[in-house]
């Protein structure tokens, strides 16, 4: 008496192509979570540096109080003073921010580093 294998050959077929889309389906999901991640980290990250920029940008504009208070520089054209206020403003921000970016051991890293901790990210 022979048996008719031909039924269980398809059957075995279809599900290793079941088993392969299954396969497909996850290892993308997977990718898209790790990428999901990265852009999480990143914009996380990107958060701290501009918080610690903002916090150098605070220090900096107080360093320039204290140096005015003590120069003996009189204020000529309205104009001209608004204009370099404007300007030195501008400056400030550039200089915060390029100071946060260079700092290997900033405080953004570890704002960073404990956000991560604090909230299981």
């Amino acid at each position: 008496m022979a048996m008719d294998l031909t039924g269980l050959g398809m059957y075995t077929d279809y599900m290793t192509d079941v088993n392969r889309v299954n396969t497909e389906n996850l290892q993308k999901k997977l990718e898209n979570t790790a990428q999901t991640e990265e852009k999480e980290d990143a914009a996380l990250f990107d958060a701290c540096k501009q918080f610690e920029a903002y916090l150098w940008e605070q220090i900096y504009k107080e360093m320039e109080k204290a140096a005015k208070a003590f120069s003996d520089d009189e204020e000529g054209d309205a104009y001209a003073a608004n204009m370099t206020d404007y300007f030195k403003e501008s400056v400030i921000q550039q200089v915060s921010a390029q100071t946060a970016d260079e700092r290997s051991n900033s405080l953004a890293q570890l704002l960073y580093e404990q956000a991560k901790r604090n909230y299981d990210i």
